[in-house]
């Protein structure tokens, strides 16, 4: 049978958990293999959990993640919001590619460009969560320039009707409620914004790049194909291995 690892078992996670019913295998606080994904310790226990029991992945969907506009760090010493939107992806999936065929798929549930380059540390506003999708964007063109048989997608879901911004920190009340209420009222549910990821993981084979809301391939800005790329895996290798080392 295929197996697709999700990361996420929430919101779009656990739509596109139920989409693919015995074939998904979540990872979250939720999931089948419980990990707070904001630790990289439990995000390397769960990769080492799921290398024992499984030989083979067939996809790898990382849907987890949160909105925030205020900095916090975790008791490793690394930012909350950065570690389980990005970091523990490049842990997860860094650990995991042997179970992974040479023609595998990776499908980051991201922003997929949409914001600026924001690679500088932020304590508050936009740049605290734009720094860790602009991470995801980087680490997307990167992995597939460095695994070119691998089909890897930075896909965006648009607006969704899940509880991120309910659940945002660091937003001002009001901002949160009407970014909430929005949201609530004009955002696609779950269940449809995960066709895409779901497409992406087990449809027709799919040329890296990153996608829209309907799938269709997005342009990568220059910002990420000419930016620090290189400098960010480097720094994300050092990072994981240094909290592990420390575990």
């Amino acid at each position: 049978m295929t197996k697709i690892l999700v990361t996420g078992s929430t919101g779009i996670g656990g739509a596109v958990a139920a989409r693919l019913g015995e074939r998904a295998l979540t990872v979250g606080r939720h999931g089948r293999i419980r990990a707070d994904l904001s630790s990289l310790e439990q995000t390397s226990q769960a990769a080492e959990e799921i290398a024992a029991s499984h030989d083979r992945l067939d996809a790898i969907v990382c849907c987890a993640g949160v909105f925030t506009m205020r900095a916090a760090l975790t008791g490793e010493g690394l930012e909350r919001a950065y570690v389980l939107n990005y970091l523990s992806r490049f842990l997860l999936i860094g650990r995991l590619l042997p179970l992974l065929p040479p023609d595998g798929r990776v499908v980051l549930v991201a922003s997929a460009g949409r914001y600026r380059d924001t690679s500088a540390n932020r304590t508050w506003g936009m740049g605290v969560a734009g720094r860790t999708q602009f991470a995801n964007d980087l680490y997307a063109v990167e992995l597939a320039a460095r695994h070119p048989s691998l089909s890897v997608a930075c896909v965006y879901p648009g607006l969704v009707a899940t509880r991120v911004f309910r659940d945002a920190t660091g937003v001002p009340a009001a901002l949160r409620w009407v970014m909430d209420a929005l949201q609530q009222r004009i955002g696609a549910s779950p269940e449809s914004a995960a066709r895409r990821p779901v497409r992406l993981a087990i449809g027709p084979r799919f040329a890296s790049g990153f996608y829209g809301p309907s799938a269709k391939p997005l342009t990568v800005p220059a910002r990420v194909r000419d930016g620090r790329r290189t400098e960010l895996w480097t720094e994300s290798e050092e990072l994981t291995t240094r909290v592990r080392s420390q575990g």
